[in-house]
């Protein structure tokens, strides 16, 4: 009968620590090789990957009296808003992109005929164009740069320019508009003057029948009904009922004569002299907007090219950080790659230090069921 310490040291599977321990020992050398190949590989990778660096430039909408110059007119605003994004639409734009590299070629580090497209969506990546949960927007421009790029440098310019394209974007849009309204008043003051021409005619016509009925009745000069009574029969005669209308008496009482004489000074003016109310205040706002244009013109509108800051970019958005070099890249990251590559080749040493073991187990398992 097995006593319980023999029955114990028979059935014991457990592994020994101690056993472990020295398994790894004997292997140290399959450890370490793995180590030393999976730094080799770190080092060749780092060798012949290209190292990167990365630059943000960050803005928020500007202020609005950044654009006071633009919104003069009531049906005409430009808001701090339309500018942001502006920006940032343009920035996003494949075409924008790649006319500034035309125009800086010497500035970039691209492989001869390399695909611009590609390079384009790899270095650079814009966010903030939708409002953020609180409602406020912030625009980030992120571009990743090789080795030998002053990528600070051309972030900040490509920012720069695209803010001098939507500034004259915006200038033009505002010109554009300024001409629109001057057609329109000049549209207007035509047809108000063709209206008081027409007044005038329809005026003419009335004072000719005036003229009419007054020679007819003889009424040489301005008279009252009770003065044309006696005049014609000496009895006082009342024409309690004779007006024209609208309680004023008809035109013919005042009289050929001065009623000839209205009518030939209206005839010798009726196309001069064409003014009124309604006229001289289109005339009014047509010069002021003619003003506008001239100014536009000549670059001295204040708040659109006079009294301005000068960096296009502080225009268009307030800036809170511009691009700068940094101080390390962002790829690879050399550290954790070579720690990384010290914990696998350590995990590939310790698994075949495993299996080198099991090998041997396995062939001294045969060789005893051969015997």
């Amino acid at each position: 009968m097995s006593t319980p310490q023999e029955f114990n040291s028979e059935n014991h599977d457990e592994i020994d620590l101690r056993d472990l321990a020295l398994m790894l020992i004997e292997g140290w050398y399959w450890i370490v090789g793995s180590i030393v190949v999976a730094l080799i590989a770190a080092f060749s990778y780092l060798m012949v990957s290209p190292t990167i660096y990365e630059t943000s430039f960050r803005a928020v909408p500007a202020s609005s009296s950044n654009f006071s110059g633009f919104n003069l007119f009531d049906d005409f605003t430009i808001t701090p808003e339309d500018a942001y994004l502006a920006l940032g639409n343009r920035l996003s734009s494949f075409q924008n992109f790649e006319a500034y590299v035309e125009e800086n070629q010497e500035r970039f580090e691209l492989d001869e005929g390399g695909d611009l497209g590609r390079t384009f969506s790899r270095r650079l990546s814009i966010s903030g164009l939708s409002n953020n949960a609180d409602g406020s927007m912030v625009l980030e421009v992120h571009y990743r740069y090789p080795e030998g790029e002053q990528g600070d440098e051309i972030l900040n310019n490509y920012v720069r320019d695209t803010s001098e394209q939507v500034w004259a974007t915006l200038r033009e849009r505002f010109n554009e508009y300024s001409r629109v309204q001057i057609a329109n008043l000049d549209t207007r003051l035509e047809l108000q003057k063709e209206a008081l021409q027409q007044s005038r005619e329809e005026r003419i016509f009335e004072l000719e029948q005036a003229i009419t009925v007054a020679r007819r009745l003889d009424i040489e000069k301005p008279t009252t009904p009770q003065q044309f009574g006696r005049q014609l029969t000496g009895n006082e005669v009342i024409y309690a009922d004779i007006d024209s209308g609208d309680g004023t008496l008809p035109l013919y009482f005042m009289g050929f004569q001065a009623l000839e004489a209205d009518r030939d000074t209206l005839r010798d003016v009726i196309g001069q002299g064409l003014s009124n109310e309604a006229i001289r205040e289109t005339r009014q706002e047509m010069e002021q907007i003619l003003r506008v244009v001239e100014l536009l013109e000549s670059e001295q509108l204040s708040g659109v090219d006079k009294d301005v800051e000068p960096n296009h970019t502080e225009r268009v958005v307030d800036v809170v950080e511009y691009a700068h070099q940094p101080s390390e890249p962002s790829a690879p990251r050399k550290g954790l790659i070579l720690i990384l590559s010290l914990m696998l080749g350590g995990i590939l040493g310790v698994m075949l230090v495993f299996l080198r073991r099991l090998a041997f187990i396995l062939r001294q398992y045969k060789r005893n069921k051969s015997a």
